[in-house]
């Protein structure tokens, strides 16, 4: 019998109430385990627990995130959801400490949108707040085609719109590639409140109370395993893990060595991968910049096979649209409904195949890195240097 109709659910509170239900399971069967609500601004909340089988801690944790775009939030809920059942159910041992964050956008969540309140893309927003949104993070090729990613005018017809979107696709694409377009699109822009991926111009409060909280629960780790749970990105009904951390960096020696045959994109993939600023997978070194051994990743669920150039154009098309429409207005109701539908299932599929599958591989996927992670011998872990002062 599919799992699908158990762990897939459609409506934030519902997902909300099923997380906090297998939490209040998993912390009656480990005792010293402990849950909190984080309070993410917006009348939301962020929900925590943290699975220990032992009073003291370990000093290796595993960290799973999801919800950073909210309208993701739902697969990763299910898959967070699906674990916990099964530490639970003592499916596989508890050998590290474990700690869930979930829906870490409530209101995108709720509102089934990728941003926040603010149209903020939270995951181009995690930088500490006595930085600088960097200077050199301005998007200049977002800025050369704004009038592309930003119409003006309210949304018109279905068909005209996007024939006219898919001439003006193929005519960038022709004119800068592939790559430059993903670069101008996808990486964050720091300018354009109204646009796509804005990624705001001071780090949103929530990503203040995230930081206090890690600052808190996750101190006395040496070595953090992290998976953040993303859809969208990748080949139809395919699963990535993909690194954000520079070639050459702590980070990606440890993700070195658990990543052997797995399918892991990384900053010189080629001309599809896109390296974002502000991810959320770099704020734990932000935080603890010489003290943690951190092996950052995000686990990505293909769903409409946007690697390919169709699949490109359209979920292209509908993130744009989507964003137009919330700003600009749309000329009939029944054209607003059919974009968020169809921008919906963009990242949260409704074919009960596809869940299924991208359930089944999550959780394979996520075991073994758990027992690559938890199997390494402490003699080749690598904690960085101290850096010294000049």
């Amino acid at each position: 019998m599919s799992e699908a109709p158990e762990y897939f659910l459609n409506s934030y509170k519902e997902c909300r109430q099923a997380f906090r239900s297998s939490a209040k399971r998993a912390a009656a069967r480990f005792k010293h385990s402990s849950r909190r609500a984080i309070d993410a601004g917006g009348k939301g909340k962020i929900d925590t627990i943290l699975l220990r089988a032992r009073r003291k801690d370990s000093k290796r944790l595993i960290l799973i995130s999801s919800g950073v775009h909210g309208v993701e939030g739902f697969v990763g809920s299910a898959i967070q959801r699906r674990l916990l059942d099964d530490f639970t159910a003592d499916l596989f041992p508890l050998r590290s400490d474990v700690l869930f964050v979930h829906g870490i956008n409530p209101f995108g969540f709720r509102k089934k949108r990728r941003v926040n309140q603010n149209n903020v893309d939270l995951n181009r927003n995690f930088y500490l707040k006595r930085e600088k949104i960097p200077k050199k993070e301005k998007n200049k090729g977002y800025r050369r085609l704004a009038s592309f990613f930003m119409p003006g005018l309210p949304f018109t017809f279905w068909p005209l719109e996007f024939a006219v979107f898919a001439v003006r696709f193929l005519g960038i694409m022709i004119r800068f590639g592939a790559r430059k377009f993903t670069d101008a699109a996808v990486n964050g822009q720091f300018e354009f409140k109204r646009g796509i991926y804005y990624g705001g111009r001071k780090p949103e409060p929530v990503v203040r109370r995230l930081r206090e909280f890690f600052a808190q629960t996750v101190s006395g780790y040496e070595e953090i395993l992290f998976l953040d749970v993303h859809t969208g990105y990748g080949e139809e009904n395919g699963i990535l893990l993909i690194q954000n951390a520079d070639r050459g960096s702590y980070e990606d020696q440890n993700i070195e060595r658990i990543s052997a045959g797995l399918p892991l994109t990384r900053p010189d993939s080629g001309e599809t991968f896109y390296k974002t600023a502000g991810d959320f997978t770099d704020f734990l070194r932000r935080i603890f910049p010489e003290r943690k051994n951190i092996f950052p990743l995000t686990v990505e669920l293909g769903t409409v096979g946007n690697l390919q150039l169709y699949g490109a154009l359209r979920s292209s098309f509908l993130v744009v649209a989507e964003n137009r429409i919330h700003h600009r207005g749309a000329w009939f109701p029944s054209t607003r409904k059919k974009v968020r539908e169809k921008f919906l299932r963009l990242f949260y599929p409704a074919a009960e195949k596809w869940r299924q599958h991208a359930l089944s591989s999550s959780i394979i996927l996520c075991r073994e890195l758990f027992e690559r992670f938890e199997n390494l011998p402490s003699g080749q872990v690598h904690l960085p240097e101290p850096v010294r002062a000049p």
